[in-house]
């Protein structure tokens, strides 16, 4: 898929971070924690970009601050040329109905008092979508598990179809962007190349920008355009993922080459 002149996502000088509780002298004091420092990317509408860097790094933190959940201490985020956090919440809301999120792990992500009939209708209750049945069918078929899983518990599935179902509850409202965070990380290795091929088959139908992140390079080159390498909370690298497969500029992204190298 051909990638666009527009920018769907851009961060632009961001810091972010969390109160952490902190215990002083003969009291509790809170203390703020800086995750992100400084941070500034753009993602281009039909790019699939994935953001590398072990854990700690940040990554999650990231994800967060795109998808809205965690408002900067600094710095802008536009969402498909919205300024996410400068809006009302209601209108945020509907800028964000252009996201769809895969979270990290498909064994707790999952209600298990649900059917996955629910859990899939949940998005679409919360953005108010009708015609329920009609797109879970659709979205069942296109992460090809059939449409009997509706009717099943989250203990009933593999670990693979719980990511599969993950997938399909993503983009069943028919968002532009699918935000990702380490998708096969929780699963075998066997099942991994499965979901990459699934992830990247549903870019080029759904004509999607994709957002990723993950500590694993080997996963990366099947699912990136372009490579983002955070670390301690920073940008230290990024270009076309071959280019800084091959030629990274880095210490750090030299170092994270040559584990990945070994290990393979």
């Amino acid at each position: 898929m051909s990638v666009g002149s527009k920018v769907a996502i851009k961060l632009e000088r961001v810091t972010a971070g969390y109160l952490t509780a902190a215990r002083g002298w003969r009291s509790l004091r809170r203390r703020l924690e800086v995750v992100l420092n400084n941070v500034s990317l753009e993602v281009y509408n039909g790019e699939r970009v994935v953001i590398i860097g072990e854990s700690g790094s940040g990554k999650s933190t990231l994800l967060r601050v795109v998808l809205g959940l965690l408002k900067p201490l600094r710095g802008r985020v536009v969402v498909l040329g919205k300024e996410v956090y400068s809006l009302p919440w209601s209108e945020r809301v509907r800028v964000l109905r252009a996201v769809g999120y895969v979270p990290q792990d498909p064994y707790k992500a999952l209600n298990p008092s649900l059917k996955i009939r629910y859990s899939l209708m949940e998005p679409l209750e919360a953005l108010g979508i009708g015609d329920p049945e009609g797109r879970m069918a659709r979205v069942l078929r296109l992460v090809q598990l059939s449409e009997e899983v509706m009717n099943y518990y989250p203990t009933d599935l593999s670990g693979g179809m719980r990511q599969r179902v993950l997938i399909a509850r993503a983009v069943i409202h028919d968002p532009e962007i699918l935000v990702l965070d380490e998708p096969t990380s929780a699963l075998d290795v066997s099942i991994q190349a499965q979901i990459i091929n699934l992830i990247n088959d549903l870019y080029e139908k759904l004509n999607l920008t994709v957002l990723v992140v993950t500590h694993d390079l080997g996963v990366a080159q099947y699912l990136a355009d372009r490579a983002v390498i955070l670390y301690k909370g920073e940008i230290v690298e990024e270009g076309f993922f071959e280019d800084v497969l091959h030629s990274p500029r880095n210490n750090y992204t030299k170092l994270l080459i040559k584990s990945y190298r070994a290990s393979i």
